[in-house]
């Protein structure tokens, strides 16, 4: 296989730029897999069509990038390399003519190549010359020795090799230069150590044959532990050579004819937790009973935990059992949580007396008309077996602090978060002496608002990181300390949201010394920055711009890292530099292709809504604007967008949406206005903010009556859909998978999850905070359907009959509407194909249809002969009637 090298570079010049067509929307490409060799030097990645085709070659090559030479060298058909011996070498697996896979060893930088010929797996240990892996020796019918397994560690540098046989289970620890491994015997296996040649030390000798099997090791504080026959729970230290027994579950005084399962040991070694089951009823779900199939019922009954569609077959034959804890100390055993129920125990504690349960036993029908099904918490005294309910209804699970002394809960309904003693059984509000709320401010819909969350926990356990809008706060749980603001109120005084950025180093236990990748995000510009922040809450700039960041990984020590950045124009390339962003390399320019188009630029744009509150939209130009002529306007939009001004937006096909930079590259303006809704009233909402923007830009001389469609799908379908019936300023509109008539919708199954939709409307994205018998007249006032023959707007309605989300019938009912009352209107329904179009050739077709819609109300332009003619049944795929009618 040829090793091919290249050259990053980027176009020098370009012909005269012009408008996006269907072949270029598919020829964006995207970064797949990035990846950060160990020591930092090497990055290796593929690209790949964003509009997947089965030519897609691009896919299935590696690219591997010498951050030293800016050279690359790329490897056909290899999807994914390792690294080893200090990033001087790499390996992989290839698939040869035959099928048979061969595993490549690859020296750096100079591409050299040689196949692993060994029998063992190439397994090569950092830090070390060797390759160590387990190889399974066959039966010997000669010499009539049985199957073994066999640890092979061999100096790949030598090719010399030495062994240690029947070793089943190993660890390496001492940065690979020793192993502690389970040696398999006749009688009883061995726990044995050492270094990595010898001499091994036994720890622990087993009279229980096969067994232990496997072992737990903390590898820097080298002790471990292990079970034999699970009964017998082993503890051990390599640093003192003593192996201790912790109990023996056989002591543990169970009932008779009951069975532990679910067993779980504390990482103290101080309580374990478990459930019982009857033995009985072990050896009973061993057996599969089969069903009578000569018909099948399906029967629904008004007060069953679950409807039919949701019910799965798995999760019946599990089942409920109450959960236990034995503490070993004091040989106490307690029922901690009843059946049904989720036991939150504190593994890491010291000492024990609480712990807490989760219930949702009391809610769980309401899963279908809830957004989550909230719980109830309770704690339970392990001493006395106490139980008592400390939190109603809520919706995240508590947490224990890293020390296991405390838990962390969120009280949705009083919008607080409280701290639970572990030792007390003690209950505190922690968060209201902040003086700011700690829950997401701008949460419209009908459900509780959600915690803004929790950052992380300091290392000792004795204070929680929780955020609010902007800051960061530092809880002391112990009590000594008032709540005091971590990022020292920069982010309230700034306008920025400060947030823990995600990467393969982000961590929830903050030590003395930790310094912390933090994303500063601004309110007022959308500008993104990178900060560290440390545990003085001091915050030091890496890098900030108008644009969004995104960090992939670091090099294993840290001091270096591959990221991207995007705004409207640029798109997301892969960048490598210092982990302080400092000397940036810019890998890739994988969509040299956009210089030759007419691109689009965004501002944010903020006028008065109807409701007289400030409202904000993204407003995008086409590059060469010239405000001295009329452009047709797009008014497209779901729920917020203008936190997005800094995110880049390829061209693609349309899967639902009208794709903005094809709209803007074709001499559209596209507006996409945010919309908050009040509870109760999402259509009259929507029209405060989207038809009051429009005449807005009317105002300002940027759009003109006659020129303005309006374009939804699914959320923002149904809010196309009713604006349609309340104003005429939009010359014509384009509706996707639409809920049209909102009491069927309530009353509707999603066909993908089968779950009923009333959660959809009582707490959660159609915002109606009621049911339909609660808020009748809302219902029928928010239904498109109800007031079709107000309807003056010529419509183009998309939606599939295989939809999963929204069900067919509603997109096509608005057609048969307006149908009946004789107004312009078009179905699409692209057989099989659901919510969002997945074939490449309906995304093709679909998007050309819609331009030409637009094209004809807004630009003028001759009419498509498919609008004129339609497509009968006899036509279909046969004759598209792409063509334009020539008068």
């Amino acid at each position: 296989m040829a090793i091919l090298f290249a050259t990053v570079f980027g176009l020098d010049g370009y012909a005269q730029k012009k408008p996006l067509d269907i072949e270029a929307c598919m020829s964006w490409k995207r970064i797949d897999t990035p990846a950060i060799s160990p020591t930092g030097r090497w990055v290796t990645y593929r690209v790949s069509l964003m509009e997947s085709t089965s030519e897609n070659k691009d896919a299935k090559m590696l690219h591997l990038f010498d951050t030293r030479t800016r050279k690359e060298i790329l490897l056909p058909g290899v999807t994914e390399v390792s690294f080893y011996n200090n990033d001087q070498s790499l390996y992989y697996v290839d698939i040869d003519s035959t099928g048979t896979e061969k595993t490549i060893l690859m020296a750096l930088p100079s591409g050299k190549k040689r196949e692993w010929s060994h029998q063992e797996n190439f397994n090569p240990v950092e830090g070390t010359p060797y390759s160590i892996s387990v190889l399974a020796v066959p039966k010997d019918t000669v010499k009539h020795t049985p199957a073994f397994s066999r640890l092979v560690i061999r100096d790949f540098r030598k090719e010399t090799a030495f062994h240690i046989d029947s070793v089943s289970y190993y660890r390496l620890y001492d940065k690979g230069r020793s192993i502690a491994f389970i040696r398999n015997q006749s009688v009883g296996n061995t726990l044995c150590y050492g270094p990595l040649r010898g001499p091994y030390r036994t720890l622990y000798q087993s009279d229980v044959k096969k067994e232990p099997t496997a072992f737990s090791l903390d590898e820097k504080l080298l002790d471990g532990s292990f079970r034999v026959k699970d009964s017998l729970w082993y503890d051990f230290s390599l640093k003192k050579n003593v192996c201790n027994l912790v109990f023996d579950k056989k002591e543990i005084p169970i009932p008779a004819g009951m069975e532990m399962v679910r067993t779980d040991l504390s990482y103290y070694a101080k309580f374990l937790t478990f459930e019982l089951k009857p033995s009985a009823l072990i050896e009973k779900n061993r057996k599969e009973l089969e069903p009578d199939k000569s018909f099948e019922l399906e029967l629904w009954t008004w007060n069953e935990f679950e409807v039919p569609t949701l019910q799965r077959r798995s999760r019946y034959r599990s089942m409920d059992l109450p959960k236990y804890v034995y503490d070993i100390t004091t040989g106490k055993l307690v029922e901690a949580a009843p059946a049904t129920t989720d036991l939150l125990a504190p593994d890491r504690a010291q000492e024990i007396r609480y712990m807490l349960y989760t219930d949702d036993t009391p809610y769980r029908m309401q899963r279908e008309w809830l957004e989550d099904v909230p719980f109830d918490v309770y704690s339970i005294d392990i001493h006395t077996g106490e139980r008592k309910k400390i939190g109603t209804a809520y919706r995240s699970i508590p947490k224990w602090s890293v020390n296991g002394k405390w838990a962390v809960m969120y009280d949705p309904i009083a919008q607080v978060w409280n701290k639970f003693d572990g030792m007390t059984g003690t209950i505190t509000d922690i968060s209201t002496a902040i003086g700011y709320p700690v829950f997401e401010r701008m949460h419209d819909k009908p459900a509780p608002a959600p915690a803004c969350g929790i950052a992380g926990w300091t290392a000792d356990g004795n204070a929680v990181l929780i955020y609010d809008a902007y800051d960061w706060w530092k809880i002391d749980l112990t009590g000594v300390r008032k709540p005091e603001c971590f990022t020292k109120g920069y982010g309230r005084r700034n306008g920025k949201v400060i947030r823990k950025m995600v990467s393969n180093i982000d961590k929830d236990i903050f030590g003395p010394d930790e310094k912390i990748m933090v994303s500063l995000w601004d309110e007022n510009t959308m500008d993104e920055g990178v900060y560290l922040l440390d545990m003085r809450g001091r915050l030091k700039k890496l890098t900030e711009g108008a644009y969004t960041y995104t960090v992939h990984c670091f090099s294993d020590d840290q001091k270096y890292c591959i990221w991207n950045r995007q705004n409207i124009s640029e798109f997301r390339d892969l960048w490598w530099s210092k982990s302080d962003f400092s000397n940036p390399v810019r890998i890739t320019h994988i969509n040299p292709q956009q210089e030759n188009y007419n691109w689009g630029t965004v501002k944010v744009t903020e006028w008065t809504n109807y409701e007289n509150k400030k409202n904000k939209g993204l407003l995008f130009f086409p590059e060469d604007y010239d405000a001295s002529k009329e452009y047709p306007v797009l008014v497209q939009f779901y729920e917020t967008h203008s936190e997005g001004l800094n995110t880049y937006h390829a061209p693609l096909l349309s899967s639902a949406m009208a794709d903005v930079m094809y709209f803007v590259s074709n001499g559209y303006i596209v507006f996409m206005p945010d919309v908050h809704f009040t509870v109760g009233s999402p259509g009259q909402s929507s029209y405060d903010a989207v038809v009051s923007g429009t005449k807005f830009l009317i105002e300002q001389g940027i759009a003109h009556p006659g020129k303005i469609g309006l374009q939804g799908h699914s959320w923002s379908g149904y809010q196309v859909g009713y604006l349609v019936t309340k104003t005429d300023i939009f010359t014509c509109a384009s509706i996707g998978a639409p809920i049209t008539d909102m009491v069927t919708g309530y009353l509707g199954i999603r066909n993908g999850s089968g779950l009923p939709r009333y959660f959809m409307y009582e707490e959660t994205q159609s915002r109606m905070g009621s049911t339909l018998w609660e808020a009748k007249e809302k219902y029928l006032s928010n239904s498109a359907i109800m007031e079709a023959d107000k309807i003056r707007t010529p419509l183009l309605i998309c939606h599939n009959d295989d939809d999963e989300a929204v069900a067919y019938e509603q997109g096509r009912a608005l057609y048969l509407a307006m149908r009946r009352l004789q107004r312009p209107a078009w179905l699409l329904n692209y057989k099989g194909e659901g919510h969002f179009l997945n074939n490449l050739a309906a995304q093709k077709d679909w998007t050309i249809r819609m331009m030409q819609f637009f094209d004809y109300y807004l630009k003028a332009t001759h009419e498509p002969r498919w609008m004129k003619e339609g497509i009968h049944l006899k036509e279909r795929g046969i004759d598209q009637k792409y063509d334009l009618i020539k008068n």
